[in-house]
């Protein structure tokens, strides 16, 4: 009786370690205990107890409503094998390769549903943004359009440079933009928001000019201030081309160099190294914009800088023209 019972226990492991190894799906499992039973081969309490499965189990699924993963599991290894096949495929494509070559026919959807379930993932065509008129010219223009790169910088209020960066604080991430001059270092104009939106860059955009406005006082100053930034979508929108263009004159940097702009990156690089705890620990946006309002403030009217002489940028404009009238 003993070794009848270990041989019983010794056959139960076998077939439950066999079922574990083929990954079999226990629906699967407990149709073929149904079938077995129905052929008079097995009792309920026996199959049950060889497959590793509970009677409960079993009864329940005794007349199942058939769920949607079993529906189509006898499908699985041809959509697999299309998949592998066509690697670039998408639903569609995938559908009408099910129908036409395999004559299985499944919505557009239920496929879409089953390649989720099955963890099936498509590789995706990335589709080419159309490129606007502007991008267009630049474009074609290269590195004709980087203006700042062939011009001579000699004093403040001659060019300036933009950028955007990222700022993680307690309550999410924000965005500044910055419009600094070349020469000066000052920081004429700044916007903050919670996305890179073209109104960012135009909110630093307009606080540069009305404060470029007002330094002009401080002596004569020649030809146009030039704009220089990358090529985001942003700096090429029509509404901040046309703001520039009314203003001054624009310059984009080398195609493919997008982070080409070592004053923007040295700027951005020690505001957010000195100041990175404090703005960690930020909880609302409202508190963020007094904090860089401050900090930039701080930079331009009191922060020493050693490619200036180590005074401020609002000194060193006001001196460096102060100078020219005598």
């Amino acid at each position: 009786m003993g070794t009848n019972g270990g041989q019983e226990r010794s056959r139960v492991e076998s077939t439950k370690k066999f079922f574990r190894f083929l990954s079999i799906p226990k629906w699967t499992i407990v149709e073929f205990a149904r079938q077995q039973v129905d052929l008079n081969r097995f009792g309920v309490n026996r199959i049950c107890k060889l497959l590793g499965i509970s009677k409960t189990t079993y009864y329940r699924s005794k007349n199942p409503k058939i769920n949607f993963e079993q529906k189509y599991f006898k499908n699985k290894k041809t959509i697999i094998h299309i998949i592998e096949k066509n690697p670039a495929y998408g639903v569609k494509r995938i559908k009408a390769e099910l129908e036409d070559k395999y004559h299985i026919l499944i919505g557009r959807d239920t496929l879409g549903k089953l390649l989720k379930v099955w963890g099936l993932s498509l590789k995706r065509k990335i589709k080419t943004k159309k490129l606007t008129l502007i991008q267009k010219i630049l474009k074609a223009l290269a590195s004709r359009a980087n203006l700042l790169i062939r011009t001579k910088i000699t004093r403040p209020l001659q060019a300036i440079t933009s950028d955007i960066t990222e700022l993680k604080f307690a309550g999410g991430t924000a965005y500044l933009c910055v419009h600094k001059d070349v020469m000066g270092q000052m920081v004429y104009g700044w916007g903050l928001g919670l996305s890179m939106k073209t109104r960012l860059v135009l909110e630093s955009f307009d606080k540069a000019i009305r404060y470029t406005k007002k330094l002009k006082r401080h002596g004569p100053v020649g030809d146009k201030l030039l704009f220089h930034q990358d090529r985001g979508s942003q700096y090429t929108s029509y509404r901040y081309v046309r703001a520039v263009l009314d203003n001054g004159t624009i310059s984009y940097s080398d195609p493919g160099t997008p982070t080409h702009n070592p004053g923007q990156e040295s700027f951005f690089g020690r505001f957010k190294d000195e100041w990175k705890d404090e703005i960690a620990e930020i909880k609302t946006f409202e508190e963020l914009q007094k904090f860089v309002k401050s900090k930039i403030n701080y930079y331009n009217y009191y922060r020493r800088h050693t490619s200036i002489g180590l005074i401020s940028p609002y000194k060193f404009t006001k001196l460096f023209f102060k100078n020219r009238r005598l």
